[in-house]
Order: structure tokens, then sequence, then C-alpha cells
């Protein structure tokens, strides 16, 4: 009975382990993906803008998924240049001021931010070598 009762624990820790590195690889690819499709996107704002412009993306994409909708029914109002520019100014306020951040979405927002940033770098210093 001892040796029934070890090798159960055993296996349910190497299940463990294996299911929580399956779910470090599927956020890890699925972070690429994400990565990937803002470094492509971001080619068409001007650079002056550019950070504002990610912090604005990365805050829509966690707002959408905590709503847990398939397709935002509030994406119209991007393609109103007068909007985004708001949008993109209060981003830009958020940007020179961390410290006032007290929204969690927000808070995601900028740590998404701080990881494509340096993703991004990592990026550039790989095509570079």
């Amino acid at each position: 009975m001892g040796n029934t009762n070890t090798i159960l624990i055993v296996i349910l820790v190497l299940a463990v382990i294996g299911g929580a590195g399956a779910y470090i690889y599927y956020r890890n690819k699925n972070m690429n993906k994400l990565f990937n499709d803002v470094y492509n996107s971001q080619m068409q704002v001007p650079p002056k803008k550019r950070i504002s412009f990610l912090l604005l993306m990365f805050h829509e994409s966690i707002a959408s998924s905590k709503k847990k909708s398939k397709q935002p029914a509030n994406m119209g109002k991007f393609n109103n240049p007068k909007y985004l520019e708001v949008q993109l100014l209060q981003m830009s306020t958020v940007l020179k001021d961390r410290s006032k951040v007290k929204n969690k979405t927000m808070k995601r927002s900028l740590q998404l931010l701080d990881a494509y940033l340096v993703w991004e770098k990592k990026q550039k210093t790989k095509k570079a070598s």
C-alpha cells in the first residue's frame, strides 16, 4: 500500500508540473502572437504617437477580453479621428505620470507595454545580428 501511494503522489506531481509547463508554453505562444500583431500594426502610426498608441491598443485588448465578447460593440468609435486623438492624449498623460494610475486594467496595460518594449528590443537585436 505504501508503494501505491508513493506512485500516485509522483504521478500527481508530474501531472501538475506538466500542466504548469503547458500553461506557460501556450501563454508565451499567445503573447508572442499578440506582440507580432501589435508590431505589424504600429508601423502605420507616426513615431511621436507610437507609445501612446501601443498603450491604447493594450488597454482596449485587455478591456475587451474582460467583457468576454468576440467583437466589441464600440469598435466604430476608433474610426472617429477626434475620439482617437482624445484617447491618445489621455494615454500620453498616463505615460507621463504612472503613479496616478489606480485602474487595474490600465496597470495591466502598462505592464504589457513594458513587456512589449522589451520584446521589441530583443527582436531588433536578433535582426541586427
